[in-house]
């Protein structure tokens, strides 16, 4: 404090140099003398001295209350009132300017140098105070977590930045205002509100720790957090206020939802799953890892995996340890053996597990018990040769059976060659048969016409009753017509005519009446008109409005 420079701002040269030459004395250092209140914070801002003596009554346009207000505002430099006066307009003025202390003109060394120590003193520790405000302020301002400071009633007075962005709330919307308004959280279970959050806090007057709590931001959306609310103590030790920091564990509840998923899905697996660290001891195994090999997970912790392998078997195992090593991965199958002495061949995936830095801190293995693969490809080998046997003996059969049908071939076709030669000589047969046949009929035609025909028309010339006389019609109708096509034609085309029904056809087609068939028949006309429906129906002709009789000749 001794070697503190001091400007003298004094318009009396007198005082001005009294004062200078105690300063001395004291043991400061002067950094100039002046007489105006320009001078002064020219002087001030050139110099930047360690305090300023200020007369308050100066010569000129700005007198020595405003020349300590600029002074103080620009420079920060304490500054100490010189002043004859001592009423209560002079001093109010002075007063907010805010003076580190005021001497009364007279005034002795002693009092000078104490007020000048204790504003030197007041403005160090003020300094300190800023500095540590200015570092405390950046500090939380610069934090990730969300900050809130309230006073002894739970009223906001501080929110940093992340805070600001966690809840919506600016610094000068929250301030002033009540924690459980700008601090709304609910239960995560349940959503209930948490009501006077603040009084409750304060009147715990201990670090409180909130967990499982959503923030009800001022936008409507709900954000899982993490708290811890401390209060902040007086020097009474009381309660002054709390201080709440909190933080979004969205990220971090996402990240163990996914690492209980995985955890999940590696105890779940169907396959093995083995940790080892470098020593090739198990850290880690599932469920399935540890059945397969008929032990339990608790019992395999901390084992080598020696204790799954014959002797025989260390070489190729050191062998594959050293591949995956240097190629990360390495997959193989390999026998394995149970806690009972059983083998069992596994299709083994391994690879190296990696700290952050890449360097190798253990080996990942992962297992599948392939004992039903290789059983079923021996099955199908076993069938595939039993499959080979059958095609071979079935080529033979297929040999012998293509000969036997060669045979059936060449013998189907000599007897094909023997009906041919049959039906040729049937055809001549039945050729010789139709012209015996012609030659037959044209011999009974003869015959007829020589013999039977005479007499009716002997007959017919008589006179004979008209009964007779129909009859010997209808007798030369039918002898002229037994050897005629017409009856086979009626046959052929109509084949689902009755012999009764054929008669009828022939009388109509000889010209006779319904009435006259009937009496030439004995049956009823109505008989005889419900088979002429017949007769049109199963010769297509029902529909049809053509005449029957004339259907029946054109058919002759």
């Amino acid at each position: 404090m001794s070697k503190a420079r001091i400007l003298v701002v004094e318009d009396e040269g007198i005082i001005a140099e009294d004062i200078r030459m105690s300063l001395q004395d004291l043991g400061y250092r002067i950094a100039g003398v002046v007489t105006t209140g320009e001078e002064a914070v020219a002087k001030a801002a050139e110099q930047r001295p360690d305090l300023v003596l200020m007369d308050v009554v100066l010569q000129g346009e700005m007198d020595g209350i405003e020349a300590a207000r600029q002074i103080h505002s620009l420079l920060n430099i304490p500054i100490i009132y010189l002043t004859a006066y001592s009423d209560d307009k002079v001093l109010k003025r002075a007063k907010n300017t805010e003076p580190f202390g005021y001497l009364i003109k007279p005034f002795r060394d002693r009092e000078l140098r104490s007020t000048i120590e204790m504003a030197l003193f007041k403005n160090e520790m003020d300094n300190r105070l800023k500095e540590s405000q200015e570092w405390l302020s950046v500090t939380l301002k610069s934090i990730g977590d969300g900050l809130i400071a309230t006073d002894r009633e739970g009223f906001v007075q501080f929110i940093n930045p992340a805070a600001e962005a966690l809840t919506g709330w600016s610094t000068d919307q929250a301030r002033g205002r009540s924690l459980d308004e700008v601090f709304s959280v609910t239960h995560e279970q349940n959503s209930d509100r948490i009501e006077k959050m603040a009084g409750t806090l304060i009147a715990l007057q201990k670090e409180t720790c909130l967990a499982g709590k959503l923030l009800l931001t001022k936008h409507g959306s709900a954000i899982p957090i993490e708290a811890n609310a401390s209060p902040i103590k007086g020097p009474d030790e009381g309660t002054i206020g709390i201080v709440l920091v909190f933080r979004d564990i969205t990220e971090r509840k996402r990240t163990e939802e996914r690492l209980r998923l995985l955890s999940e899905a590696v105890a779940q697996s169907s396959e093995g799953i083995a940790v080892m660290n470098l020593d090739r001891k198990l850290v880690f195994v599932n469920e399935a890892f540890a059945s397969m090999h008929g032990y339990s997970p608790e019992e395999l912790h901390g084992k080598r995996v020696s204790l799954f392998h014959a002797p025989q078997q260390t070489a190729d195992i050191d062998d594959d340890f050293d591949d995956m090593a240097r190629q990360g991965t390495h997959n193989d199958e390999v026998l394995h053996i149970r806690k009972d002495g059983t083998a069992f061949p596994g299709l083994m995936h391994n690879s190296v597990l990696r700290d952050g830095d890449g360097v190798i801190v253990g080996f990942v293995a992962t297992i599948r018990d392939i004992s039903d693969i290789r059983a079923n490809q021996e099955a199908l080998r076993a069938s595939h040769e039993a499959l080979e046997a059958y095609s071979t003996s079935l080529e033979a059969k297929v040999a012998e059976r293509t000969a036997e049908l060669e045979n059936s071939r060449l013998e189907l076709k000599k007897y094909s060659e023997s009906l041919e030669k049959t039906n040729e000589a049937l055809k001549i047969i039945i050729e010789g048969i139709e012209d015996q046949k012609k030659d037959v009929e044209k011999k009974i035609s003869h015959n007829l016409n020589l013999t039977v025909k005479p007499i009716i028309d002997q007959l017919k010339s008589h006179d004979v009753p008209e009964t007779v006389n129909f009859l010997l019609s209808s007798l030369e109708f039918s002898l002229t017509n037994m050897f005629s096509s017409f009856g086979f034609n009626i046959v052929k085309e109509g084949h689902l005519l009755t012999p009764r029904e054929i008669r009828i056809c022939e009388m109509i087609r000889s010209g006779l009446s319904s009435k006259q068939i009937a009496k030439v028949m004995g049956i009823s006309p109505q008989t005889i008109l419900v088979h002429r429906r017949n007769i049109r129906r199963k010769l297509s002709l029902g529909k049809s409005g053509q005449n029957l009789a004339s259907f029946l000749k054109s058919s002759s």
